[in-house]
């Protein structure tokens, strides 16, 4: 009898731990049920340029308004640091360009990181040329040394036609497949021309809009006119206007020639690369004279790695896929008068 009483009593335990184990996991199944929301951030990096055609310096969350269809976003996080960039560069060694070559040589070295910072941020660098067929003359690589010895031995005239538009195309690719950086960015030295490639302007344009790639183009070159009421007053070339900034991010490790600077008659170029550019958040920059080649492209490199980037939730209900317009506006605007902020990406597509 005390036998099968004990039996009982294990047996009514055993149901009892049975019973709360069951309960204890059905707990955790609830606790472990998650709710799936799709919070879609958007990224916006921005290239800003001061009144003296300086890197813009200082800026806070504050100092700028979002929009997107028109409504006003909330920037939740806003980042101003140094990043590591690969940098495609796309050097245009074409018969128009033959008189050239020794320019766009020291442009392409004018890129190379000389805040001696490789060893921290790790930029690498990719050189393709534009002739008849573009070609990767110099697969991605950090190191310097080895890209100033090489460079000119490698950027010279082809006496080839222009096949700029394949020349993107390829430097997409090579974005895309091999660099080892989350920022990349497209440089293109040339004049604009082409006369030979298998992809047309719209081909181009649409690859760009979807690549992720900010392209910059620095034409050497004349430009196209603009009407007299938009053409700044002259400066001399090399020269800090009074009161200047440098080219610099405080609390960060930069520090530049006080030369480096883009004017606003270099903020523009040929209508091909610029509408091919814009769609990137990039822009086109025109050399005056061939001297100005180098400083343009090393400044855009410093823009470059040292750019804004506002982040927000879009404010508006988006139930299916389409295009989305954004507008980046620095607030007040009496108090940025004179600045540039035209290097950003204006639209996004929205995938649900």
């Amino acid at each position: 009898m005390a036998a099968s009483r004990a039996a009982l009593f294990f047996l009514v335990c055993a149901i009892s731990v049975g019973a709360k184990e069951v309960s204890i996991a059905r707990a955790q199944a609830r606790t472990e049920t998650h709710i799936v929301v799709n919070v879609a951030l958007v990224q916006i990096p921005v290239t800003i340029f001061d009144d003296k055609g300086a890197v813009a310096t200082s800026l806070q969350k504050s100092d700028f308004r979002l929009f997107d269809d028109g409504i006003e976003q909330r920037i939740l996080y806003f980042e101003r640091e140094r990043v590591p960039v690969s940098f495609v560069v796309l050097a245009d060694l074409s018969s128009s360009m033959t008189s050239k070559i020794p320019f766009v040589q020291e442009a392409a070295l004018s890129l190379l990181d000389s805040l001696k910072e490789q060893e921290q941020y790790r930029d690498e660098y990719s050189v393709l040329s534009i002739g008849k067929r573009s070609k990767l003359l110099m697969p991605f690589t950090s190191d310097d040394k080895d890209l100033e010895r090489r460079l000119p031995l490698l950027l010279t005239a082809t006496n080839e036609s222009t096949a700029l538009f394949d020349a993107i195309w390829l430097g997409v690719k090579t974005a895309h497949r091999d660099a080892a950086n989350q920022h990349r960015a497209m440089i293109i030295i040339t004049d604009g021309g082409d006369n030979h490639s298998r992809y047309n302007l719209r081909e181009t344009k649409e690859l760009l809009e979807e690549a992720d790639v900010p392209v910059f183009a620095v034409m050497a070159g004349p430009s196209f006119e603009l009407p007299q009421i938009l053409i700044p007053h002259q400066r001399k070339r090399n020269q800090i206007p009074s009161g200047g900034s440098k080219t610099q991010f405080p609390d960060l490790p930069l520090s530049t020639a006080g030369q480096d600077y883009i004017g606003p008659a270099e903020r523009r170029g040929p209508n091909n690369m610029k509408a091919l550019t814009e769609v990137t958040g990039g822009g086109v920059f025109t050399a005056r004279e061939e001297e100005d080649l180098p400083r343009i492209v090393r400044t855009i490199g410093l823009a470059v790695r040292y750019r804004y980037v506002l982040t927000y939730k879009p404010a508006h209900d988006s139930n299916e896929s389409r295009q989305h317009k954004v507008v980046v506006q620095l607030y007040p605007k009496e108090k940025f008068r004179g600045y540039s902020l035209p290097y950003y990406k204006r639209t996004y597509y929205s995938i649900q």
